[in-house]
């Protein structure tokens, strides 16, 4: 605010009771409509609605882990130009993710069978774990167990890069990592 000379400043005015009520009264209907929208669906079978509530529940109860290295060893590198392993030390990082099904149910005991173990370090909604898992990964090129190595990479070793099959027009994602 720019004040000429001779003039007093005005000070703002505060919110009037009219605008504080629409805001409590927008806030109110946001949360009716998210209710609306999760409520029982006429139509949809108990079984279909208790999955979609299920499934809706899970967005909202959602985990970012990493993936660490449980011992000193090899392990597949995805990211690493013209390598398929690199030697990690124990502790150190092999992948950032998000998931909703949980360490059991995302992995089983594939991970440990691979020598890492899984680290929660956040729980929350879907939104947000994505949020912060993006946030780690474009941190990794930071972290000192990185900026050690001859060749520091942009992204954790587990980290996989997907390749597209081009079918016909559309280019899909086949699904698989690749070294």
């Amino acid at each position: 605010m720019v004040i000429h000379k001779g003039q007093t400043p005005v000070k703002p005015k505060p919110p009037t009771l009219a605008k504080v009520a629409l805001v409590i009264l927008a806030a109110l209907l946001s949360l009716y409509a998210a209710y609306e929208i999760t409520k029982d669906i006429p139509g949809l079978s108990p079984e279909r609605q208790a999955k979609l509530n299920r499934e809706l529940e899970e967005l909202e109860n959602t985990e970012q882990y990493v993936l660490r290295a449980a011992r000193d060893g090899w392990y597949p590198c995805y990211s690493c130009p013209g390598k398929k392993r690199i030697f990690l030390h124990k502790d150190e990082v092999w992948k950032y993710g998000v998931t909703r099904k949980g360490e059991a149910r995302r992995y089983g005991r594939w991970h440990q069978e691979q020598g890492l173990y899984y680290l929660v370090q956040y729980e929350g909604p879907l939104q947000e774990c994505l949020r912060r898992e993006k946030i780690q990964i474009y941190s990794y090129a930071l972290l000192p167990e990185n900026l050690r190595r001859e060749q520091p990479l942009i992204r954790p070793t587990g980290a996989c890069i997907q390749t597209f099959i081009v079918w016909e027009t559309n280019a899909i994602p086949d699904g698989r990592c690749h070294y």
